[in-house]
């Protein structure tokens, strides 16, 4: 029989300085990619050990080791098989909040489904969804005041701006987008922010039409 070490990243040199590192990244929540988070050592640790990085965490934690894009864009995650969050501690479990859903899903349809790929910063999201997107930023308001945590109290402009930053804010722990600089307001769309369109693909579909029902009360 064909002897197997089933654990083959742990015998490389680098596995002692690097693999904490990514254990902790992967188990945050965070995509890890070519291009971000650096050095692009981890991508390129987890590119050519895969395999034995996901029995690793499927024996240990129950949880997969799973990959999306492909060739230069592809990225690294954890996820949890159906009706399981596996032995991740509850420290490392953080649900997206629904209303940061919202606006990622708004976010994609005005960058990728409209073609504001000019769109590079939080305040210019914001910009174009305030002046030329009415109804969609409307609708906005009235979806978060349905799923806001926090209720206490009406939600103005402002309030809306605040929570789009914050929901901005977790896309970067996330790892789909990028800083560009220490202001955090700039930033890169990273190729791992196709994971929400995965996730919430026929929401993304209808959104146009999910706008139009909230806007008319339906």
């Amino acid at each position: 029989m064909e002897n197997i070490n089933v654990y083959e990243f742990l015998n490389d040199r680098k596995a002692q300085d690097i693999f904490a590192k990514i254990d902790y990244l992967l188990r945050s929540g965070v995509h890890i990619q070519r291009e971000y988070p650096k050095p692009e050592e981890l991508f390129r640790f987890i590119n050519q050990y895969f395999k034995s990085l996901n029995q690793y965490y499927l024996d240990i934690f129950k949880v997969i080791l799973s990959e999306g894009g492909s060739d230069f864009n592809r990225y690294y995650f954890i996820d949890f098989e159906e009706g399981s969050r596996g032995n991740i501690s509850p420290e490392y479990r953080e649900y997206l909040k629904t209303e940061y859903v919202i606006i990622g899903m708004l976010f994609f349809k005005l960058f990728k489904l409209d073609g504001n790929l000019e769109i590079d910063s939080v305040s210019g999201f914001i910009l174009i969804l305030f002046s030329e997107y009415e109804e969609e930023k409307i609708a906005l308001q009235k979806l978060i005041t349905n799923t806001y945590t926090d209720k206490s109290s009406d939600l103005n402009d402002d309030k809306v701006v605040d929570i789009i930053q914050k929901a901005f804010a977790k896309f970067q722990d996330l790892a789909w987008i990028a800083w560009e600089d220490d202001d955090r307001d700039r930033f890169i769309y990273m190729p791992s922010f196709d994971r929400l369109r995965l996730m919430y693909q026929p929401q993304i579909n209808g959104i146009d039409d999910l706008i139009k029902q909230v806007n008319n009360g339906n």
